[in-house]
This record gives C-alpha cells, structure tokens and sequence, in this order.
C-alpha cells in the first residue's frame, strides 16, 4: 500500500499528454493558455490623462493662485491634438486622451473655472508635474510576456488580452475525461428508488467537479456487478476518453470486480490502495496507454481522492501552476480526528478571526456522510496517531480549490 506522496508521484508519472488548439479569442473564455502570450504595443500606448480637465506646464505656476490662462484647444480621446502646448497657456483634455507635446501636468475640470466663452480658464489649485498622467507602458511594456502556459482566461483576462485586438489564441484542447459507475444497488438521478436503492451521486459530483475544472466529461452509464457488463461499458469509455474514471468495485469483494476486469484487458496496474483516509482502495491503472482511475464507491472517498488525486494530475497536464494546492498553517478551534496508521483528510471549515486563520473539523467524518464535502471549504491534514489532535493546536491545512 503506497504512501500518499508514492501515490501521487505515481499518478503524476502516468502518461497524459493535451494537444493544443487555436480558437477565436471570444470562445476562449475559461479555457486554458498552451503558450505565452507577447504584448505587441505597451499599455498605455501613449501619455495620456487620467482626468477630465485642462493640461498645462507646471512650470508656469510660480507665483500666487487662482491664475488665469488662455485655452487653445483640446486633446479628445479618439481625436488628440496635433499641436504642441505653448508656455503660458491651457488646453482642454479628456480621460484617456492623449498629452500633447510640451504639457506635463493636468488641472482636474473640479480646479477650474472656465470663462463663459470657454477662452480662458481660472484656476484655482497648484497641479503638479506628472499627476494624473498615465505614462506610456507603465501598465505593461512593449514587447512583455502576459500570462503563459496554464493561465484560466477568466472574464478579466480575456477582455484584457482583448485589447490587443488578435482573431485567434493557443489554448489546451478539452481533455476528455469518460465517467461511470457501478453497483447493482446504484440508480440514475430521478429513477424510482426501493428501500435499498442509493442515487448515484458519485458520477454527478465528478462531472461537475471535472467540468469546472475544464474538462469534456461524458457519462456512460452504471454498470451492474458483472464483469462482462463492466468490462463492456469500459472499452466504450476507453475508446471517447483521453482517460477513465470510475466509482465503486474497487474493494476486495466478492462484487467488486473493477481490479480482474482492467488485468483482462492487459492493463498495467500502477497501484491498489493508498494509505490515505477517506480513500484507501482506490486502484490507478494505463491500459491502452491511458490513465485509469478507479475510486471507491463511497461519496466522500471519491471527493477526497478527486481533491487530493484527480485535481494534481489535471494540473500538471494543463501545466497550471503549482501542482499541488499549497498548505497553509491554521489555529485548530476544535478537536481533529485522527487515523491510528493512515493520513486521514479530514473535511474542514476554515475562516479568518481576530486576524488569524483559523479551522474547524466537521463532525461525524464517515465515508458515507456526503454532508461534510458539501459543507467544506478545506482539508486538515492529520498525520496518523493514536490520539486526536486537541483545539489550539496549529495543523497543515489544505483549501479546496474549484480547479
């Protein structure tokens, strides 16, 4: 049984490889970058005002205030003026527009008083030499890098790279990940269900989870417990998916049938059980040189090992950095449980009090109480030992993460 750090270099040893694709920079929304993108132009592309107001020479205010200057012109966002300011003189100017030669400084139309022909304006306060000016680049520079391999395009960053104004951008292509599940037990959302039916929520979970993370996720269905039934629904998944999860059968009874199934079809078994907790029997396979995940049938195993797993293994093949979600030290305010031989991850609220990070264990941490998952925000990290882990102590915290 493998270790959890042994378990997820082996995981992020597997073959996995995302070819790359070029789409319309309007679709690429929530995608991921596949290359560093090159400013063609600094931002801003010019000096230009942060104001509505006039531009003027700093050097002409020396002498007592309010002072009044003639105004020649105006610099327009769209329209800046060809003509250089002269000393002695005003020129009106708008957010965003260009500072014409020989300007420096910019009076805010709030410190003026213009005359009633708009041919002189008053002005009341000293401006200073470089206020309320936006220089050329110092957004960013001609020629920089801007994000690169593994960014998310979020909303944000997609209209700022819109402003370079290019038709196409390299992004990884959708990985597609195939999910299913088995159990004769197990029936699809909204079937009726006998008193010993469970709703198989497992496969809900992933494809969400998967979908947010970026994926093209398929479901295939549920599986009964026999072999050929399974091994059928498998060599279906394996043929659409660039790799394959599944739930349940992956214990060591008599209708678990997942580990015989993946050795038939001459699948490479990389390991059966880590010595984590929740998430123990999970069995990690390539078959047909692609990766196989096979996690546990209860709901909190499988949000465990996606977490701590699945979510790594994305990462590193869509080049997102860091791999693994940093671990942040908090104060405990509650007793933690821990496992007695295993690294028990245990679901957690974390929250800042008083200044300080602080973690609370959920109550009632079972494998089947899918309450804890859906109300948590972080894992507490509890190495094995014989006792649980009194309030105030400080524990490793890992946050979850939507991808």
């Amino acid at each position: 049984m493998l270790s959890y750090s042994d378990a997820l270099e082996t995981i992020l040893s597997l073959p996995f490889r995302i070819e790359t694709e070029r789409v319309p920079l309007l679709d690429a929304c929530e995608r991921i970058m596949a290359a560093p993108f090159q400013a063609a132009f600094a931002l801003p592309r010019f000096d230009q005002s942060a104001m509505d107001g006039y531009c003027v020479r700093a050097s002409d205010f020396q002498g007592a205030l309010p002072i009044t200057l003639p105004v020649v012109g105006e610099s327009a966002a769209g329209r800046p003026s060809a003509d250089a300011l002269a000393p002695g003189t005003a020129m009106g100017i708008s957010t965003g527009a260009k500072l014409p030669a020989g300007a420096d400084a910019i009076v805010p139309v709030e410190w003026t008083t213009p005359s009633a022909d708009g041919a002189r304006v008053t002005i009341a306060q000293q401006p200073t030499a470089g206020r309320f000016i936006r220089r050329q680049g110092e957004d960013v520079a001609d020629g920089a890098w801007l994000f690169g391999p593994g960014k998310r395009l979020s909303p944000a960053a997609l209209a700022f790279l819109a402003m370079y104004n290019v038709p196409e951008i390299e992004v990884f292509r959708r990985p597609r990940v195939a999910v299913f599940t088995s159990g004769d037990e197990i029936k699809a959302f909204g079937e009726a269900l006998r008193e010993t039916d469970i709703v198989g929520v497992n496969v809900y979970y992933l494809e969400h989870e998967l979908r947010a993370f970026g994926c093209d996720v398929r479901f295939f269905g549920i599986a009964p417990d026999e072999p050929a039934a399974w091994r059928a629904m498998f060599e279906d998944a394996l043929g659409w998916g660039d790799a394959v999860v599944t739930t349940a059968g992956v214990s060591m009874g008599e209708h678990d049938v997942v580990g015989g199934c993946i050795r038939d079809l001459g699948g490479r078994v990389r390991f059966w059980k880590a010595n984590v907790r929740p998430g123990k029997p999970m069995l990690v396979a390539e078959v047909g040189g692609k990766p196989f995940f096979g996690l546990p049938g209860n709901p909190v195993s499988v949000c465990a090992n996606t977490e701590i797993f699945l979510k790594p293994f994305l990462r590193q093949a869509l080049a997102i950095q860091p791999i693994e979600t940093p671990r942040r030290a908090m104060t405990l305010v509650s007793e933690c449980p821990r496992d007695k031989a295993r690294l028990f991850f245990v679901f957690a609220r974390s929250a800042v009090r008083d200044g300080r990070e602080i973690v609370e264990a959920l109550a009632h941490q079972s494998s089947g109480n899918l309450a804890n998952p859906a109300s948590a925000n972080a894992l507490i990290v509890a190495e094995p030992g014989p006792d649980a882990i009194a309030a105030g102590e400080t524990v490793s915290v890992l946050p979850i993460t939507p991808f």
